[in-house]
């Protein structure tokens, strides 16, 4: 018989998985799109040097301008992070990418086209960083590694679409053109992640914590007084330096200079090499549980990695297939960051956790800024041809001083203890 009051409602059980499928589109899009801003460079690098008749080394601090940004911008992200959350970090300063790419298309000076490449940048800070805060808030310990090989494999995504898709539509439209439409369209993107967005799952509540901001921004302390830091920073510094120096600044000069490549038969080059970056990503992602070690994964990883740099360093075939193994080999083997940084993990508490990622990182993209500086005047040491091409001497030289730095990395890096994966799966 009825009472006349209606039946209460059964609240709706939290579906954690639901929520992050919701996310999972959005953020994708924005990582694949700070992935190619940071690549498109490589493809119109050429054209850039033909058109403001650059030097190498002036050429080189156009795309260092990117990562100079993304140095300078690291600990403040960290900060942001952990104080404001990943959705409105992300979502505000991924409005300068945006606002770059559209300033780069009107520009017509060294100065300008620098000042937005560095806007670029900054607006790129964090994305990679907040999706790493998000997957470890809302993925278990043990699953960090395959969470982040996954998520970088899907921003590698940007760096296939910079090179053969960039590349057409370039000759189609323009580099102007093509990234003005790439800025107009990233402004949107940032509306929907700051209505999309979650910091975290409803049902795990916020560490408690009475931190002010000046407090939080102290606790950068407690982070960079941890010496390991240091070791893991070298590791990434110069592993991603390596490989965001070949694949965004030089491996469109060296196909051009060495091979004699237009800018369509580039973007096919660079868009092999891309694959087998992406390849590489998913790769490193399970292999931290396959063998329950992260410090043997990285390790034969750089091993591999320098072998790579050497057979290019004394290449001298002048068969662009044979540099197109090279350069896929290479890059297959350079997606160590995803158990670089789920070692790392272990060695913070949550609510450090973005200080402790982005501090790394400021030493990675200080370490790519650099790089690019120092192969620039690496081939500015050698003579141009009346093109302003560099000869394969000065590249064979480049990445023999690659392969050297990775060596030094790779001893600083063996200093830490390893952190097998096993350790961590009764705590997830």
């Amino acid at each position: 018989m009825s009472t006349g009051q209606p039946a209460a409602s059964v609240p709706r059980p939290y579906n954690r998985r639901a929520a992050i499928m919701r996310m999972v589109p959005i953020l994708a899009v924005t990582f694949i799109l700070a992935h190619f801003l940071r690549s498109a460079p490589a493809v119109i690098a050429p054209n850039l040097r033909a058109e403001l008749g650059l030097t190498p080394g002036q050429l080189s601090s156009l795309p260092a301008a990117i990562f100079l940004g993304a140095a300078m911008m690291q600990l403040p992200v960290g900060i942001l992070l952990d104080r404001f959350g990943p959705r409105r970090t992300m979502s505000g300063l991924f409005t300068l990418s945006a606002l770059g790419s559209i300033i780069f298309s009107f520009s017509h000076s060294v100065p300008m086209l620098t000042l937005a490449l560095f806007l670029i940048g900054c607006g790129a800070a964090p994305v990679f960083m907040g999706i790493m805060v998000l997957l470890a808030r809302w993925i278990p310990r043990d699953r960090l590694a395959t969470g982040t090989a996954i998520s970088i494999s899907v921003g590698g995504a940007g760096m296939l679409l910079s090179a053969s898709p960039f590349a057409a539509a370039v000759e189609l439209y323009g580099w102007r053109n093509s990234l003005f439409a790439i800025g107009i369209f990233s402004l949107g993107v940032v509306i929907v992640l700051l209505l999309m967005v979650r910091d975290r799952p409803e049902d795990v509540p916020a560490p408690a914590s009475s931190e002010t901001l000046l407090q939080t921004i102290l606790g950068l302390r407690t982070v960079l007084s941890d010496k390991r830091i240091f070791s893991f920073a070298a590791a990434t510094a110069v592993s991603v330096g390596a490989l965001v120096t070949i694949r965004n600044l030089w491996i469109g000069p060296y196909l051009n200079d060495v091979f004699d490549l237009d800018i369509v038969a580039r973007g096919h080059v660079i868009f092999i090499v891309s694959l087998a970056w992406l390849f590489s990503a998913l790769m490193y992602g399970p292999l931290d549980r396959w063998f329950d070690t992260r410090r043997g994964v990285v390790t034969g990883g750089m091993l591999i990695y320098t072998g790579t740099l050497v057979a290019l360093a004394i290449n001298s075939s002048p068969s662009v297939i044979v540099a197109t193994i090279l350069l896929s080999a290479f890059a297959l083997f350079a997606a160590m960051a995803s158990p670089i940084f789920a070692h790392a993990r272990s060695l913070f508490p949550e609510t450090h956790t973005g200080r402790a990622f982005t501090a790394i990182n400021v030493f990675t993209w200080s370490g790519v800024f650099f790089m690019q500086m120092g192969t620039g005047a690496i081939l500015d040491g050698f003579p141009v041809d009346e093109l302003g091409r560099s000869p394969a001497e000065a590249y064979r030289t480049m990445f023999g001083a690659l392969a050297v730095a990775m060596v030094i990395a790779l001893v600083i890096y063996r200093r830490v203890a390893d952190a097998p994966p096993s350790a961590e799966r009764d705590t997830s």
